[in-house]
């Protein structure tokens, strides 16, 4: 889903064969060799992921050599696997992507242990029943997150406005950042189409509402409920009205659309949590806040959740067993991973154990955000996003013909009752992703 926050998110990134260091065990070539895939990263986030992945992974594990692999895309990394070879550990979008490994036997059923290693009682329920397919489980969620609005306060005060806490203030709001020439939202999508997913899954669980998502997915009710439909029909009109990616997100990219909100030429952004990471980054003297979207007063304040990856073992894997190994090392070394969230700006993984007391001294922003995900899951504020809670193939489409509704060339009734055929066939066959 989404590759431009992966390497940071998950802290895995480039490529490194981890190497012993004279008279501390077996020798390079009796070492059993672990390979675990990542998408593309930059230098920064290269030296960041040595810190705090290649470094304490070498030390805690002297008699293997693991590699760390670094793939362009989601399809040469499928090809590899289907192939018959791949990495032993996959670093998957989420349980969507990895449900699409689990339908051709591509990746390894995990209940033996997770019994083992009493996986289930460590992560939040949620996100460890989003990682079961087909009764069984697959991948264990990298980390946790939410879709938010950032604001950019220099913007909003400069021209007086506040931060709307409703839709109704929302719609308000708009057309006046338009009459002052500044984007109200900005979003693009032309380097990766699918970014749609953001904005669906937000309109539906905060426009609709929660209750009406889980009732589509769970059969009692239908995605082409009015309550659906609604939502989505209000995220295409926001489109037309140039409120959503000034009538162009087709042709501008993901960065644009950062740097659109950053510099100022918009006010407001529709971007997961993972984008404050981004912020920071890349855009430090940038003034932006971030809330749960303006609500539906009918519905109330939601923050659509998602696992942001997921971990799966290659059922091609010679050594499954030790990969299960790695994997449980990385979910219970939990000093590593507070710090490498302090420092660096990882994302937590969605554990019960976590411990928001551990990350004083951190960016007060980034801690902002994870005290807002922690309050959202304690008050039972959670939306779905698609790359965690729908149908792979579902989503797939919806990602695939968005645009086509902002374009004009798809009715949204059409467009709704293809989504509806994927989860009857989903409900059908048992495949339906479980939902909190």
């Amino acid at each position: 889903m989404k590759k431009i926050k992966s390497a940071v998110a998950l802290g895995l990134a480039g490529t490194m064969a981890f190497s012993m260091l004279p008279g501390m065990g077996a020798s390079a070539e009796e070492k059993t060799k672990i390979v675990i895939s990542c998408y593309l990263a930059d230098d920064a986030q290269v030296a960041v992921r040595e810190k705090y992945i290649d470094e304490p992974l070498a030390e805690a594990f002297p008699d293997l050599d693991i590699e760390i692999k670094m793939y362009s895309d989601r399809q040469s990394l499928q090809v590899e696997v289907a192939g018959g070879g791949g990495p032993d550990i996959l670093d998957l979008d989420g349980p969507t992507d990895v449900a699409e490994y689990a339908k051709a036997d591509r990746v390894l059923k995990l209940d033996d242990y997770a019994e083992k290693y009493g996986w289930e009682d460590m992560f939040y329920d949620w996100a460890y029943d989003s990682c079961i397919y087909n009764g069984a489980l697959y991948s264990l969620p990298t980390s946790f997150e939410g879709m938010v609005m950032y604001y950019n306060m220099d913007v909003m005060t400069e021209n007086g406005w506040e931060v709307p806490a409703t839709k109704e203030e929302l719609v308000e709001l708009m057309p006046k950042m338009q009459e002052a020439g500044v984007i109200p939202i900005a979003f693009g999508n032309s380097n990766y189409q699918g970014a749609v997913d953001w904005l669906y899954s937000t309109f539906t669980s905060c426009y609709a509402g929660p209750d009406a998502v889980k009732a589509a997915m769970e059969g009692t009710g239908k995605y082409t409920d009015d309550a659906i439909k609604d939502s989505l029909q209000t995220m295409v009109d926001w489109w037309h009205e140039g409120w959503l990616g000034d009538h162009a997100s087709q042709s501008i990219t993901n960065e644009d659309m950062v740097a659109f909100f950053a510099e100022g030429r918009a006010a407001m952004m529709i971007n997961g949590t993972w984008a404050a990471n981004q912020l920071l980054a890349t855009y430090p003297d940038c003034n932006w806040d971030s809330e749960m979207m303006p609500k539906d007063e009918t519905i109330g304040e939601i923050l659509p959740f998602a696992t942001g990856g997921g971990y799966a073992i290659n059922a091609n894997s010679k050594n499954a067993d030790v990969a299960a190994e790695v994997l449980n090392y990385l979910f219970t070394s939990l000093d590593r991973h507070y710090d490498s969230i302090r420092d660096a700006g990882y994302q937590p993984y969605p554990l019960k154990a976590f411990d928001l007391g551990e990350l004083e001294g951190m960016d007060a922003k980034l801690l902002d955000q994870y005290e807002l995900l922690m309050s959202a899951q304690e008050n039972n504020q959670i939306g779905y996003c698609s790359w965690t809670f729908y149908p792979s193939d579902m989503r797939v489409y919806m990602n695939e013909n968005t645009d086509a509704l902002f374009l004009d060339s798809l009715t949204l009734d059409d467009y709704l009752a293809k989504a509806q055929t994927y989860i009857d066939t989903a409900i059908a066959d048992g495949t339906i992703p479980v939902l909190p």
